[in-house]
């Protein structure tokens, strides 16, 4: 089945999340460490992008990140592939490191950059390796509190949140983490095929209807029409006792309920746009595409 593509614009931010294959290390030596942030360091230059929080792991990795007119994907597939040359070389392996497709979850910045900085740069501490975050050589907190010569990260965005003067942001930067050490495992703030967003009832509906309709542009075949709506639905309720008029009514009756999803995806394989099945049904936009996304 093909991958999904991935929602782009400029301005969004995605928690992306990699493991190596198999769970296996992917960091082992300082060196390793060291030349994945300089590839990053790299590209960030090539491709410019904001970097609000990383935590290399050494089996995993997080990034925050907010794209700007590079897709997530160049900037990702230029990351990895670098990073899996020194490795195999180094090491002398052949094949993948990284687990499948990288995950990533596009996130409402205003709601959610001060929490997923803060538990990104506390998976040190939860998974018992350091006491503090600070202890942990290889995550962006650091650079928040101005004791890493490595200024890999774009910090003002998330300082100014506490304060116009740089050293206060900086205490009160370190309170807000320290107050967040006790939080444990939180499966919202990861991505998952189903779940694409992190962020207001808002602002999932409107980024669900943003993606629908990207694919609808990439789809091949989407402007074909080789039935008129009336007679799609006709010819999904021929082989029940369900009027054409109940789909397009407010019954939430199971079978009528399922017999509205045949349509709806009927009618897209024949061509029509979610908007134009959506006004067809009397329905939101935003639950046409969910019923598309969900197929």
């Amino acid at each position: 089945m093909a991958r999904k593509p991935r929602l782009h614009y400029h301005g969004a931010m995605y928690h992306v999340v990699t493991r190596g294959n198999n769970r296996q290390k992917i960091f082992t030596t300082e060196a390793d460490y060291k030349t994945f942030l300089e590839n990053l360091r790299r590209i960030k230059e090539r491709k410019p992008f904001c970097l609000y929080a990383y935590c290399l792991m050494p089996n995993h990795i997080h990034l925050l990140i907010e794209v700007k007119n590079d897709a997530l994907s160049v900037i990702m597939q230029r990351l990895l592939t670098g990073y899996t040359i020194y490795y195999n070389r180094t090491y002398k392996k052949r094949g993948h490191l990284f687990q499948g497709r990288y995950k990533a979850i596009l996130c409402q910045k205003d709601s959610y950059l001060m929490e997923l900085v803060r538990y990104i740069h506390l998976n040190p501490v939860r998974a018992k390796i350091v006491k503090k975050p600070s202890d942990y050589e290889w995550s962006g907190h650091n650079n928040y509190m101005n004791r890493s010569k490595d200024a890999i990260i774009d910090e003002d965005d998330v300082l100014k949140y506490f304060s116009q003067d740089k050293a206060k942001a900086r205490k009160l930067y370190e309170e807000f983490v320290r107050g967040g050490v006790s939080m444990g495992h939180r499966k919202d703030f990861y991505p998952e095929e189903k779940v694409p967003y992190l962020g207001e009832d808002k602002y999932i509906e409107e980024h669900t209807i943003m993606h629908h309709e990207m694919i609808e542009r990439q789809t091949p075949g989407t402007v074909r029409k080789k039935n008129k709506l009336d007679e799609v639905l006709r010819s999904v309720c021929a082989s029940s006792e369900i009027e054409p008029k109940a789909i397009q009514g407010d019954s939430r009756k199971k079978d009528v309920a399922a017999k509205r999803k045949e349509f709806i995806l009927k009618a897209y394989q024949e061509g029509y746009k979610g908007s134009d099945i959506a006004r067809f049904i009397q329905r939101n936009h935003s639950f046409v595409s969910r019923v598309i996304e969900n197929k």
